[in-house]
């Protein structure tokens, strides 16, 4: 059989494997970027030699015998049954070693729940029967029948807390303080004033909250260090170093929380005290839990792991002290293997759920160039895909709206600035930390290697050899943006991600998918106004948001694409019309679509797992000791992966069975295999050949991961050792018992408190016991005994367990790389998938939606746009009467809309721009007919509102949404306005309102719904042409109000404001005095109504702005 890409990459590999350095740990990732075949297997530990090699070869020779008698296991997917039932074993091990705690339970705090402010709290049960059948239980089960080890010493140094045994066992005696505490009352042990909030300083002694202070570093006097212990100098160390992280500092199997950061443990996480110490902690399994919901409130999390065992660190103090180097501390080693922010962390499936949007961090960087001009480079960054984006704006202007729309696109949830670069009274970081988003705010120092353009490149050029990608080349000469990627590349640096992120990054221009050319634009006005993306409010806890309405995507990389779509709706006609065919065709077949929908429900993140993936190719130098086979658990997420990558190509080839019918040549393709003219890949092939390399076989009641017997003469290598070291022991076992016991069948080896003991039945104890027998433990009517063969049998087989790991770890790291080099076959797939989701989610929209829904007609040749009894599709919660519109076919493009205070003009004005937007998106909207010629850009100006961050009043921001049209409109354009000149004077608010009026007819000359309540607007438009008054029925009965909320031709004849205070419930003598004062007002300026507008007009006239 002809050699495969995999086969030669692993033989090339094991031809290297004598000569490996076994303590190398620390390779670089760049240069596991070479070829495969340069790639050498690393080690951590040697293992034992082993004298009778004939005795390895025959055990080898009976594996490959084994292999050819028995067909391989491989897993092959089924149609009708979408996870396996071995499958769904291995999906249950994984979701409980990721996101589950044994032995212990969510628990509300009593204290807590009664002011509604618990979160969840892990505390030991306190069952006495449970916890004494749970000991008895954990004592069984410390090792498996196989002997090996479940549960490794926790041994701690001497110079630990007094309570560091009690974490060993889990008997932690928490207390349940409540929320407002004085801590030197509570506790005996305090956070060190010079840590203390108000006197710590950083390293440069500059008090923390003053300017320039740096929040990172913390200054710790050498004599107050001394006084520590060597635990407590190892957590102040890397604490000192981050101090604006909280940490998770590893002891044994418990990470543990200390002083200010056990404060925020215990309010947020609800972690209970331990004793009279400011001193929290939870079990390792739950710090994926936890750590998510620290980010989730905005905190930094630094984690501290042990990079030896207690057994190591005593090997390292002998070896030292012989040798008379090194260290010789009595303390496990550690060093922080992990840095996580709310904007870098990949995070686990099921740990962050609030939304499917990615976790956005955004660099920025500004340079003035003028008084009036300034740029701003910006790297976007996705950590769930790994994906980069570069944006270049120029600002001409005060209100910053091309950087407020990405804002609102993207929605970083932490951004990183440089605070001399962007000081906290710069318009841009008030907009970031509230006034348009809220986002957790990262300082990076202003070093000029933080911000070094040629530092950027520098980097990039160790992973790209051959070429930079077309987003760099873009930006190559480009200072700013540069130095916003460089910014980037430090701060992944610095939290210990960047080698991972740039070994399978994928860098695109934020343009491409904003760009002017291929969408409507869609500003942060128009996006907030119109609520696209989110509403201010949530009623009936539904989201009423234009996304949230047309949203019916079942996966999250589906989610993720609608939700860029939205904010982007096509502009060219041809592509909109593509789409509607798309949405159309699949409306066909709803039935199919549905169980489609249904099948692809069940995937994972595709995008996310993948990326996870990606990164495990690349080599890790940390050195932390876990208690969990990473290979392994790695490797299950691997089949898991690929079989879903299996079942997805499967569903959408189903689908694609009815392509004949389609009449969209896209649809087609993209359930046809590129072998045949489409676009999908075929995964099958690849992912077969995975499957000649991997074999499951099942150990007890779970499947363990093994390289096929041939493939990697390593790790063959590796299992002959542990085979013939545990024939060893049973050789050994066999020898006592014909010598001493009579070849008794009772006696056997059992894995209680050590592994491999000789366990003897009393009566043969007292007979036939040696003297070199070593008594460890017993049981009734038995007595365990171990004997130092067996120990030294012991320590030979973990050495060659541990190599044995280490082995399936390199196979991993081979498997994973492979997979990362076809990234382009699982993209593509993924990328199809994502896409039918969201046509998927515009055809149930269209066809679920309640009412007539009609397919726009698209026109190029006259700007128009007519709506015939069209819905605002997100109050479908409330009776909503229909409307229809005409701008440009029978009536004006512009429009001058009058009516009642409540009469449902800002609805109306608001559902005309909602129903283009979903025109453009191609799919149904909610109106008897519509037609329209595409527009490339809504603007929006409704509402009063001020920017009090900012220093912007109501009026300053009226006037700045106003700005946005008159500099960016074109005729093409659509405009919506809702009482301009409504916070100033009267006189002030008309003049500037028909200036606008008319610098839109003559100089725009775009689409515009032109709200008001002035009077003389309306006598104004009268005598232009080019205006059609429309306006908002209603009629009087009885004194009151009643509202029709139809749009009509003409003027409406008053405004009913004092129909608005009586609803309000306003004193009726106030609303009598002002009813009579109306009167007289509006008596006195119909009067002289005609005289006043003729002077208005000459007044403009002699100004120029008609």
């Amino acid at each position: 059989m002809k050699q495969t890409t995999l086969q030669r990459f692993l033989t090339s590999s094991q031809k290297k494997n004598d000569t490996t350095n076994l303590n190398n740990n620390k390779v670089s990732n760049v240069n596991s970027l070479v070829e495969e075949k340069k790639i050498e297997i690393q080690y951590i530990k040697p293992a034992t030699s082993i004298k009778k090699e004939e005795e390895i070869k025959v055990i080898k020779e009976q594996q490959i015998e084994n292999s050819q008698d028995k067909p391989q296991q491989l897993s092959r997917l089924k149609r009708n049954n979408i996870v396996d039932s071995d499958e769904e074993q291995v999906k249950k091990e994984f979701d409980q070693d990721e996101l589950k705690i044994e032995k212990f339970s969510f628990v509300g705090s009593q204290e807590k729940n009664k002011e509604k402010k618990s979160l969840a709290v892990f505390i030991k049960q306190d069952n006495t029967k449970n916890n004494t059948k749970s000991q008895q239980k954990q004592k069984k089960s410390e090792y498996d029948k196989s002997g090996k080890n479940l549960k490794q010493s926790t041994k701690l140094e001497e110079e630990e807390f007094d309570n560091s045994q009690e974490n060993k066992q889990g008997n932690i005696d928490f207390k349940h303080p409540s929320d407002k505490i004085n801590v030197y009352e509570e506790f005996d042990d305090v956070t060190p004033k010079w840590a203390a909030i108000g006197s710590s300083r950083d390293k440069s002694g500059k008090l923390h909250g003053t300017q320039d202070a740096d929040p990172t570093t913390l200054l710790i006097p050498q004599n107050e260090f001394n006084k520590l212990t060597k635990c407590m100098q190892q957590f102040w160390k890397y604490k000192s170093e981050n101090f604006d992280k909280i940490i998770f500092f590893k002891l044994g199997k418990f990470y543990e929380l200390f002083y200010e950061d056990a404060y925020i443990g215990n309010k947020y996480l609800d972690l209970n005290w331990m004793g009279r110490k400011m001193h929290t902690g939870f079990p390792e399994r739950a710090v994926h839990k936890y750590k998510a919901l620290l980010l989730e409130y905005g905190y930094k999390v630094a984690i501290v792991d042990q990079i030896e065992t207690p057994e190591q660190m005593n090997q390292r103090i002998a070896q030292n002290k012989k040798s008379g180097t090194g260290n010789t501390d009595k303390i496990v080693q550690r060093q922080i293997s992990e840095i996580l922010t709310k904007g870098t962390y990949l995070y686990e499936e099921g740990e962050s759920q609030l939304n499917l949007d990615e976790k956005v961090l955004l660099v920025i960087r500004k340079k003035i160039l003028s008084n009036t001009i300034e740029e701003y480079g910006i790297a976007i960054f996705e950590r769930q895909t790994n994906k980069i984006s570069l944006a270049f704006i120029e600002n001409r202007d005060k209100n910053y709206e091309s950087l407020k729309t990405l804002l609102l696109h993207m929605r970083p949830v932490e951004t990183v600035i440089d605070q001399h670069n962007l000081p906290p009274t710069d318009p841009i970081t008030k907009m970031i930390s509230g006034s348009v988003i809220k986002s957790v705010i990262s300082h990076l120092t202003a070093s000029k290697d933080n911000w070094d353009e040629k530092k950027a490149l520098f980097r990039l050029e160790q992973y790209y050899q051959n070429g930079f990608p077309p987003a760099i080349k873009f930006y190559q000469n480009n200072q700013v943006v540069l130095q916003a990627l460089n910014g980037l590349f430090t701060y992944l640096n610095q939290i210990l991600i960047l080698d991972r992120v740039l070994g399978c990054a994928k860098f695109k221009l934020y343009d491409e998918e904003f760009s002017l050319q291929q969408c409507m634009i869609l500003d942060s006005q128009a996006i907030y106004h119109l609520e696209i993306l989110q509403t201010t409010t949530l009623v009936d806890k539904k989201d009423y948001s234009l996304f949230g309405v047309i949203n019916k995507t079942v996966t999250p990389g589906g989610h993720r694409l609608l939700r860029r779509w939205v904010c982007a709706p096509l502009y060219q006609v041809d592509q909109i019309r593509e789409r509607q065919t798309m949405v159309s065709d699949i409306s066909q077949f709803r039935k199919e679509r549905d169980l489609f929908r249904q099948s692809i429900k069940q995937f994972p993140d595709f995008e996310r797992r993948c990326s996870r993936i990606y990164e495990y190719s690349i080599k890790s130098e940390s050195k932390a000791v876990f208690y969990e086979n990473l290979s392994e658990q790695r490797l299950k997420e691997f089949k898991i992966l690929t079989k879903m990558l299996r079942l997805a190509q499967e569903e959408i080839i189903l689908f694609g069975q009815l392509n004949i019918n389609f009449k969209s040549e896209r649809l087609k393709k993209m359930m046809t295999f590129e072998a045949n003219g489409g676009l999908l890949p075929n995964v099958q092939e690849q992912l077969d050949e995975f499957e000649q390399y991997i074999i499951w076989e099942k150990e007890k009641d779970k499947e363990i991961p093994k390289p096929v017997t041939g493939v990697l003469e390593s790790y063959d290598q590796s299992l002959a050792e542990v085979e013939l070291v545990q024939q060893k022991l049973d050789d050994l076992l066999q020898k006592i018992k014909q010598k001493l016991f009579k070849n008794n069948s009772n006696i056997q080896y059992v894995h209680t408190k050590f592994r491999y003991e000789i366990e003897i039945p009393d009566e043969l104890v007292e007979k036939s016991k040696p003297d070199d027998f070593e008594f460890t433990s017993s049981r009734q009517g038995y007595k365990r005994y171990i004997t130092k063969e067996i120990k030294d049998l012991v320590t030979e087989l973990e050495q060659a367990e541990e190599l044995k790991k280490q082995q399936l770890n390199a196979f991993g790291n081979f498997i994973f790389k492979h997979f990362q080099s076809n990234q382009y076959v699982w993209d593509s797939l993924i990328k199809i998938l994502n896409e039918l989701d969201a046509l998927c989610s515009l055809s149930v929209f269209g066809d679920t939606s309640d009412g007539k829904m009609t397919m726009p007609i698209f026109t190029t040749d006259k700007i128009k746009l007519v709506i015939k009894e069209g819905k605002h599709p997100c109050l479908t919660n409330i009776n909503f009467v229909s409307n229809s519109i005409d701008m440009g076919e029978k009536l004006s493009k512009f429009q001058l809309l009058t009516g009642p205070n409540m009469g449902g003009k800002s609805t109306t004005l608001r559902m005309v721009c909602i129903l283009a937007i979903l025109a453009q998106l191609g799919c149904s909207v909610p109106c008897e007919e519509m037609e329209l010629s595409p527009i490339d850009r809504i603007f929006t100006r409704i509402g009063a509102k001020d920017y009090l961050m900012e220093g912007k009043s109501t009026f300053y921001v009226e006037l700045e949404e106003t700005l946005l049209p008159l500099k960016y409109g074109t005729k093409n354009s659509l405009f919506i306005t809702d009482e301009l000149g409504r916070g100033t004077s009267t006189y002030d608010g008309v003049a500037i309102a028909s200036a606008v009026m008319h610098y839109l007819i003559k100089k725009i000359q775009c689409r515009v719904l032109f709200a008001t309540h002035f009077r003389i607007l309306v006598e104004e438009a009268k005598l232009i042409s080019e205006v059609t008054n429309v306006h908002m029925a209603c009629y009087i009965q009885n004194g009151k109000v009643i509202f029709l909320y139809r749009l009509k031709e003409g003027a409406c004849e008053a405004s009913f404001g004092i129909n608005v205070a009586k609803v309000v419930g306003i004193e009726n003598s106030i609303i009598t005095k002002a009813e009579d004062m109306a009167n007289f007002f509006e008596n006195k300026v119909q009067k002289n109504t005609e005289q006043t507008l003729q002077k208005f007009n000459q007044i403009l006239k002699e100004y120029g702005i008609i």
